[in-house]
């Protein structure tokens, strides 16, 4: 069997490759109770007995990240970021920005805050599906074989309804089927899970709740 490493390499250097090749899970939220940590009184209408996280969820896939243009050693970098990395500055300038409303002052921890919001203030990150997810056909010698959408997006795990789309890779001729809403043992769910936490900030409606 070609292994992970083998199938990235074959696809680089050009080699026929019989879809789906198996990548596995690359990358994903994740999320779970704390081992340490006591349930604080924000969570209370959570299940468990420890601290729950995450609390809330951002735009992280670097697939569909943010482009940035740096200077190193006087030459003009572009590049994408994606993960924690942008995750991150985005929550804190949408924080930095309910503080600006509250007069320049600081609102402390911002998880506290999050558990009493309006309805509207955060968007909940709901399971999904498409009637369009990626589907393919593969001919040999003149027979052909159906490849479901399932078997393209696999190993999906606990994963039942997700979106998938192709994506042409910029560095060479390859195309991948990218998934959303999958994850490795976690699942999206309705309401708090351990994947998007409660959800995403919805812009000016959550400003206006942190700061009435």
């Amino acid at each position: 069997m070609v292994t992970e490493t083998a199938e990235k390499q074959l696809l680089r250097e050009g080699a026929p490759v019989a879809p789906p090749v198996p990548f596995g899970f690359q990358g994903g939220a994740g999320g779970g109770p704390s081992r340490l940590f006591a349930k604080p009184a924000f969570q209370s209408g959570l299940a468990g007995a420890t601290r729950q996280v995450p609390d809330v969820s951002m735009l992280a896939d670097p697939f569909t990240g943010t482009e940035i243009i740096i200077t190193l050693d006087n030459q003009l970098l572009v590049g994408v970021v994606g993960g924690t990395s942008l995750a991150t500055p985005m929550f804190s300038g949408v924080m930095a920005i309910a503080a600006q409303k509250n007069g320049h002052v600081g609102l402390g921890q911002a998880a506290p805050l999050l558990y009493n919001l309006s309805a509207g203030a955060v968007t909940d990150v709901a399971p999904f599906n498409s009637p369009s997810n990626v589907t393919g056909t593969i001919t040999v010698n003149g027979n052909a074989t159906s490849v479901t959408a399932d078997e393209l997006a696999a190993p999906l795990q606990n994963t039942t309804s997700f979106y998938s789309a192709l994506y042409n890779d910029p560095n060479d001729a390859a195309w991948f089927v990218l998934t959303f809403g999958t994850d490795s043992s976690l699942t999206v769910t309705p309401g708090w899970d351990s994947v998007t936490g409660l959800g995403t900030p919805n812009g000016a409606s959550f400003v206006n709740a942190i700061v009435p």
